[in-house]
């Protein structure tokens, strides 16, 4: 599952880079609020593609996967519900949306203490969800 760690790590860290060109946009006002609902459509889409890594590591790895596969489920489902709820409370939703992403850190950082997922992936996991939160946290700043 881990077989090429280079790639991982481009495509991961290359990942972030539209959460802050969004983040950037807002920053020099240049269509705020276009900006502001495609990084929530962005995060979204993200999120929902990050639980369905959790579900692939579920079905492979674990011992009992029904926990975690309700748990890729429930955050899948919180970052649909939280791009829903954008239009009428944009901050309760980017907070509910970076949750979201520590949730997701969580779940690996699970699954790191109980398979063999290698030491690099945690820790790019780990750098990859700080890079977004701190994204998020300006946009929650300027919204």
């Amino acid at each position: 599952m881990y077989r090429d760690p280079t790639i991982t790590k481009l495509l991961t860290y290359s990942g972030a880079l539209p959460f802050w060109a969004l983040a950037l946009a807002q920053v020099l006002g240049y269509q705020p609020s276009l900006a502001a609902n495609a990084f929530m459509a962005y995060g979204t889409g993200i999120a929902c593609f990050m639980a369905g890594t959790l579900w692939s590591q579920a079905q492979n790895r674990s011992q009992s996967p029904k926990v975690m596969l309700l748990v890729s489920n429930i955050l899948a489902l919180a970052a649909i519900g939280a791009l829903l709820l954008f239009a009428f409370a944009p901050k309760t939703a980017l907070a509910i949306q970076a949750f979201v992403f520590l949730g997701m850190l969580a779940a690996d950082l699970d699954f790191h203490r109980k398979s063999d997922q290698p030491a690099w992936y945690l820790t790019l996991r780990r750098n990859v969800t700080l890079i977004v939160l701190a994204a998020y946290a300006l946009v929650i700043i300027l919204t």
